[in-house]
C-alpha cells in the first residue's frame, strides 16, 4: 500500500486564510507531524456526531482549533479539508458530502444546504420554459454535474440562473456548463474543460467501484488537481501554507498543469488573453523543467519589460525550492547586455540621439528619401524582420508597405543605414536593437550552451532580433523555447512573425481559453474594443477565432462623461470616495495615457484629501490609489480600475509619422486601441471609463461590430 501521504484541499487554504497569523503558525507545525505519520497514536482523531460518512473525522491542533480530515477506508492518503475553532469546524463538516463523482472520478466536495437551496430554488421554477442547457443526464454526468444537482441544472433558463450556482457547482462542471450556455458544442465545451470524452463501452457505473472510490485514485485525478494537491516534502507544506491566499501558486487548471508538464519536440506557443494565467503557467513550467536538471543546466526566463522581471523573481522564490537556483529571471534587454559587459562599457543611445543620428544621415543622404521614410524602413528591417546583411535586405518582401523601392533604392538605403550606424558609433552611442543581434552572435559562438530551456512571458513584445537572440542561448531540441503571448497585448511595435527571428513553431501552438481575472462584462468590454482583434501575429496563427470565457459575472463597466479635464479629475476624486467604503484605495487604479495628465489627476487628488502614490520603485508600502500609464500598469491587476482621460487629442496620441503612409496609420491606431484593452484588462471587479468632451461616442469606444 506504501506510505501515508498527505493531500490539501482548496477549502483548507481558504479557511487557513482567515485565520489570525499566530494560530497560521501552528496550523504548519500540526501540518508537518500529520503528514510525517497520520497513524500516530499522537493524532487526536475525533468521529462527528450526526454525520454517517465515517471517513470525515476532526483532529485536534491546540484546545482551540481543529482540523477536518478525510480519513480514508482504503489506500494512504488523508486530506485535510478545513480548520477552524472546534464547533464550527464540526459544522462545517456535518454540511459537506464528500463523494467520488461516477463518471469523470474526481473527489468532489458538496455543500449541503446550498445544494438543497438550488434543489427547491429549480423546483418552484415553471415548467414548459425554454431550457439553457438542454442535454440530458447522461451528457450532464460527462461534464462532471453531480448526480444530486441534476435537477437544478435541467430547471435552468437562464444565464444568471447558472451563474447563481457558482458556488454549488465543481469548477470543472460549472465551467462545462458556462461554455455550453455560451452555444459552444459539446466537443469544445470538453476540450476546454479538459474533460475527456467517455467512451461508449467504458467501465459502467459501479463496476470496480472499490479502486474508483479510493482516495488516492480520485486526488489523483486532472480535474481533483483543480482542488486537491498531494504534498511531497516539508518544504513543499511550508511553501503552501506560507500564502494560503495565493491559490495559484497550488491549485491549476487542467489545461494549466498540462502545459507545465508536458514534453514538446521543439519552441511551442501558448496564447491567451488578458487574465488567462499565462505568466502563471509559464512560471509553474519554468519550475518543473528547473527541477529535471542536472547542476550545470539552467532555465532562463525572459520578458519584455522590466517591471515583470521583478515580480516573476520574487514569486518564483517563493514558489520554488533548491530548484529556484536553477532559474535565471531577466528582462531581455538587461540579459542582452550582459553576455556584451566582457566587451567594455555600452552606452545605449536615448531616443534623442538615434534621433541626432539620422539628422547627421540627412546632411549626406544617399537616397532620394526623407530620414522618417528611412527611419521606419530601418526598424522594419531589422527589428521587426530581422535583416541582418545587405543582401537579405535586397531580397526582402516588402508587400503592402510604402513606398515601393526598386533594388537600386534599397542599395542606397542600405547606405543610409551604415551611415546611421557610423553616426551612432562616432557618438559613443549604440541601440537596443544592435546589443541583442550582438549578443547573439556572442551566445551561438558558445560550445556549451548555459541554458537548456528559455521561457518567454509577453513573447508579443519580442522583435524579430529579440527572436534570433533567444533562438540563439538554446539548442534546437525538446523543449527548448517556450513562448506566452496575448497579441492583442501587443503596444510596441508592428507584428513579428517567430519564423523571421528562427523560431519554428510548426503546430506546437496552444490555447488558455478561460479568464480568471476579470467578469465576463469587463472582458466582453475590454476584448470588443481592442485594435488587434483581426491581426494574425506571431506565427500566423487564427487566434482570434478561439472563444474565451469569464466564470466570473459582475456589473457592467461604467462610463463617466465631463465637459473637461478639470471637471473630470473632480469627478474622478469623488467617485474614488464613493468606492473607498468597497474597495481599499490600494486596490482602486486611476489610468492614464500620458505623465502630464496623471500630474493632473495627483493635484486634484490631493486638494480632496485622498491618498494616492504613483506606480514604480519602492511603493509596495505606500498607502493611497494607485496611478499609472497604460504603458505602467501592464501586467498587473486591480479590483477596481478608473479610465481617465479619454479625450480629443489626449487618446489616441497623435500619429505623428508619415501622412501617406496609411498602414503606418493603422498601425497607430491598433497600437492605441490594445493600450486601452492593456487598461480596461487590469480590472478584476469594477471598470470604470472616463471620457471627456464627447469623446464617448468616438469610434474609439464602439464596439468592434459596430
Amino acid at each position: 500500500m506504501g506510505d501515508p501521504q498527505l493531500a490539501i484541499s482548496n477549502e483548507f487554504m481558504d479557511a487557513l486564510a482567515r485565520l489570525p497569523k499566530s494560530q497560521r503558525k501552528k496550523v504548519q507545525e500540526f501540518a508537518k507531524k500529520f503528514r510525517a505519520d497520520p497513524k500516530s497514536s499522537a493524532i487526536n482523531y475525533e468521529k462527528i456526531h450526526n454525520m454517517d460518512d465515517d471517513r470525515v473525522r476532526t483532529v485536534r491542533i491546540d484546545q482551540k482549533y481543529r482540523a477536518v480530515v478525510l480519513h480514508p477506508d482504503k489506500g494512504n492518503t488523508y486530506v485535510l479539508v478545513w480548520v477552524d475553532n472546534h464547533d464550527e469546524a464540526m459544522d462545517w463538516a456535518r454540511n459537506r458530502t464528500f463523494e467520488v463523482h461516477p463518471e469523470t472520478q474526481s473527489l468532489q466536495i458538496l455543500n449541503v444546504e446550498q445544494v438543497q437551496k438550488s434543489l427547491t430554488e429549480a423546483g418552484a421554477r415553471e415548467s414548459g420554459s425554454e431550457k439553457l442547457i438542454p442535454h440530458d443526464d447522461e451528457m450532464l454526468l460527462s461534464f462532471g454535474v453531480p448526480p444530486v444537482l441534476l435537477p437544478a441544472v435541467r430547471h435552468l433558463e437562464s444565464k444568471e440562473q447558472l451563474s447563481q450556482l457558482q458556488t454549488v457547482l465543481p469548477e470543472e462542471s460549472y465551467e462545462s456548463l458556462v461554455w455550453l450556455a455560451e452555444g459552444e458544442s459539446v466537443e469544445e465545451g470538453r476540450q476546454a474543460v479538459g474533460i475527456p470524452t467517455v467512451p461508449r463501452d467504458a467501465t459502467p457505473m459501479g463496476a470496480n467501484q472499490e479502486i474508483l472510490s479510493s482516495e488516492d485514485q480520485a486526488i489523483s485525478n486532472r480535474q481533483s488537481g483543480r482542488r486537491f494537491l498531494r504534498v511531497s516534502s516539508d518544504d513543499e507544506l511550508d511553501r503552501v501554507l506560507a500564502a494560503p491566499l495565493e491559490r495559484w501558486r497550488v491549485f491549476l487548471h487542467p489545461h494549466q498543469r498540462q502545459l507545465t508538464e508536458r514534453f514538446f519536440a521543439g519552441p511551442a506557443l501558448v496564447l491567451g488573453g488578458a487574465g488567462t494565467g499565462k505568466t502563471i503557467v509559464a512560471m509553474h513550467r519554468a519550475r518543473q523543467l528547473a527541477l529535471k536538471l542536472s547542476n550545470n543546466q539552467k532555465v532562463l526566463f525572459t520578458t519584455f519589460t522590466k517591471n515583470l522581471a521583478e515580480n516573476v523573481e520574487s514569486i518564483l522564490k517563493s514558489l520554488c525550492g533548491e530548484e529556484f537556483h536553477q532559474i535565471d529571471v531577466q528582462h531581455v534587454h538587461d540579459h542582452a547586455m550582459s553576455w556584451l559587459k566582457p566587451s567594455g562599457h555600452l552606452s545605449v543611445g536615448s531616443d534623442d540621439d538615434l534621433a541626432l543620428a539620422w539628422d547627421q544621415v540627412a546632411v549626406d543622404n544617399p537616397t532620394k528619401f526623407e530620414t522618417d521614410v528611412l527611419r521606419e524602413e530601418w526598424f522594419y528591417s531589422h527589428a521587426i524582420k530581422g535583416v541582418t546583411s545587405r543582401e537579405a535586405y535586397l531580397q526582402l518582401s516588402r508587400i503592402g508597405r510604402t513606398p515601393l523601392l526598386s533594388r537600386r533604392d534599397r542599395a542606397a538605403i542600405w547606405k543610409a543605414f551604415e551611415l546611421f550606424e557610423e553616426s551612432l558609433r562616432l557618438a559613443g552611442k549604440c541601440h537596443w536593437i544592435g546589443v541583442v543581434s550582438k549578443a547573439a552572435e556572442h551566445a551561438s559562438n558558445v560550445a556549451s550552451p548555459i541554458y537548456r530551456h528559455v521561457i518567454v512571458d509577453e513573447g508579443q513584445d519580442f522583435t524579430a532580433s529579440d527572436w534570433r537572440f533567444i533562438r540563439s542561448l538554446v539548442r534546437t531540441g525538446q523543449d527548448d523555447v517556450f513562448i506566452v503571448a496575448d497579441p492583442r497585448q501587443r503596444i510596441y511595435h508592428e507584428p513579428t512573425l517567430l519564423s523571421d527571428g528562427g523560431i519554428e513553431i510548426e503546430d506546437r501552438i496552444h490555447r488558455l481559453q478561460i479568464n480568471y481575472r476579470t467578469t465576463e462584462q469587463i472582458r466582453n468590454w475590454a476584448t470588443d474594443r481592442s485594435g488587434g482583434c483581426d491581426t494574425d501575429d506571431l506565427c500566423d496563427s487564427s487566434w482570434s477565432e478561439i472563444a474565451t470565457h469569464s466564470l466570473f459575472s459582475g456589473p457592467d463597466p461604467e462610463l463617466i462623461e465631463s465637459e473637461d479635464l478639470e471637471s473630470e479629475s473632480v469627478a474622478i476624486a469623488k467617485l474614488i470616495n464613493s468606492l473607498k467604503a468597497d474597495f481599499p484605495l490600494e486596490e482602486i487604479v486611476v489610468v492614464v495615457r500620458a505623465n502630464w495628465l496623471m500630474k493632473k489627476i495627483k493635484t486634484v487628488l490631493k486638494r480632496h484629501s485622498i491618498e494616492h502614490a504613483a506606480l514604480g520603485q519602492n511603493i509596495s508600502d505606500a498607502q493611497g490609489v494607485r496611478l499609472a500609464t497604460m504603458h505602467r500598469v501592464k501586467g498587473l491587476e486591480f479590483r477596481c480600475v478608473i479610465v481617465a482621460g479619454l479625450a480629443e487629442n489626449v487618446f489616441p496620441t497623435k500619429y505623428r509619422g508619415r501622412q501617406d503612409d496609411e498602414r503606418a496609420k493603422r498601425q497607430h491606431v491598433i497600437a492605441e486601441k490594445n493600450l486601452l484593452y492593456v487598461a480596461s484588462s487590469r480590472a478584476r471587479d469594477r471598470l470604470f471609463v472616463s471620457t471627456v468632451g464627447g469623446f464617448a461616442k468616438s469610434g474609439f469606444l464602439k464596439t468592434a461590430s459596430t
